[in-house]
């Protein structure tokens, strides 16, 4: 009876024991992860995330607060930036008809290097009008923040003509020239000088800032390119003036101007096309020169071959009964040159192909106007010419093979007056150009 008694006890308290020794054993649990801040000199130290078994973790560190952690990584970060100075603000700019990087520069006195980096611009030629822009004004050039990069699929940038890339250009160096510029005319076959050779103190002016940006831009001084139909295609405009022989006669005074822009009047433009229209220019489907890249307009393709410091733009023979969109094309012509940091010149016609009236003519003195850009306004000296100077088809100009202006039939052919007149104007430009400072 004793021993069974004793067995009882004995098994009870085994069972109590073993009952207290399971209600303070802790479940296993998943292996956690805890944040531990690696020390360091910058602030860009990413923490290290390091997983630990339950047995090696001290019981201090069961919960580390995550607030303190925080708190830490933030300090760290208001450590780092404590020092920087407060930047004032850029301002915010729509691009107009008109502007170029030079007179943003002019205008709100900051340098063209810190407008392009503001606004990720590699090509200072691709301005277009409409276009928000950065200008920051009061910040140095160092501390210019460029603009987020554009997340543009490449294909629609591709299929933007404008976009198309452009060789980086390498700046001309021109030697001391000091060339002596003989005066003038009063006037041409009866037509004042400055009727034809539209050039007022405004646009004087102009032609001073366009160039100073197409020298800022790397364009050859020595270049001028040619914009048109077959009116102004080699060898009929100006190619005479490179092959010889030429005769100037009393017109000597060109000379100077012919030798500076040497090579410029042979040349064949790739922007130069038998029935080009106003809106055809800025299309890439009629840039056809083997010379072109893919999606280049010939304009385009002109100015990354040529480099131009002036374009001759003969246009509107073609456009016939669309006033409105030749003068928007006319328009969007003018601007592309002066985004390219190109002087444009906008030549009237002796023609009346668009039909009654004066039109086209008009079109092109009046955005000259608005643009103060240069007008040759050979449209007054047809009038001086029998037929207006105009051959059989009532389109193309007659012939002066000779170039000989000793001869009075000189001044009484189409090409012979169109080609002087053109070489005045050359030369009236060139004389701006030579009184531009940088």
């Amino acid at each position: 009876m004793r021993r069974a008694l004793i067995l009882g006890l004995t098994g009870l308290l085994i069972f109590v024991i073993v009952l207290d020794f399971q209600s303070t054993t802790e479940t296993p649990r998943a292996v956690p992860l805890y944040i531990t801040v690696t020390s360091g000199p910058r602030a860009t130290d990413v923490p290290s995330i390091t997983p630990v078994p339950p047995t090696a973790l001290p019981t201090a560190t069961l919960n580390p607060t995550v607030e303190a952690v925080a708190l830490t990584l933030t300090q760290m970060d208001v450590d780092a930036t404590a020092s920087a100075p407060p930047l004032p603000q850029p301002l915010t700019y729509t691009i107009q008809s008109g502007d170029t990087p030079f007179n943003l520069s002019e205008r709100y006195g900051v340098s063209i290097e810190a407008i392009l980096r503001a606004n990720n611009i590699t090509d200072p030629t691709r301005l277009r009008v409409g276009q928000v822009v950065s200008i920051p004004v009061g910040i140095p050039l160092e501390l210019v923040q460029p603009a987020p990069t554009s997340t543009v699929p490449a294909a629609m940038v591709a299929a933007a003509s404008y976009l198309t890339a452009t060789p980086t250009r390498i700046a001309f160096e021109v030697g001391n020239i000091t060339p002596v510029f003989g005066p003038p005319p009063q006037s041409v076959n009866g037509i004042a000088f400055d009727s034809v050779v539209v050039m007022p103190e405004g646009v004087r002016q102009h032609v001073r800032e366009i160039y100073a940006q197409g020298h800022a831009l790397g364009n050859n001084p020595q270049a001028f390119s040619k914009l048109g139909d077959s009116t102004i295609e080699h060898p009929y405009f100006l190619g005479r003036f490179d092959d010889g022989p030429y005769n100037l006669g009393q017109y000597n005074y060109l000379k100077p101007v012919i030798d500076y822009f040497s090579g410029s009047f042979r040349r064949e433009s790739v922007a130069v096309k038998r029935g080009l229209h106003t809106w055809s220019v800025l299309d890439p489907m009629w840039a056809t020169d083997p010379q072109c890249l893919p999606g280049e307009h010939m304009l385009t393709c002109e100015f990354r071959l040529n480099r131009p410091s002036v374009l001759f733009i003969r246009l509107g023979t073609n456009d016939t009964g669309i006033p409105e969109s030749t003068d928007k094309s006319l328009r969007e012509i003018v601007d592309f040159a002066l985004a390219n940091g190109v002087i444009p010149v906008l030549g009237t016609k002796a023609d009346r192909f668009e039909g009654p009236g004066n039109i086209n003519n008009d079109i092109m003195r009046r955005i000259a106007a608005d643009y103060q850009v240069p007008l040759w306004d050979f449209d007054l000296m047809a009038q001086t010419l029998p037929g207006r100077g105009l051959d059989q088809d009532g389109v193309h100009l007659t012939t002066f093979f000779a170039h000989d202006y000793t001869r009075p039939e000189a001044l009484q052919r189409g090409y012979g007056i169109y080609n002087l007149t053109a070489l005045m104007m050359l030369d009236m430009i060139w004389r701006e150009m030579y009184e531009t400072k940088f």
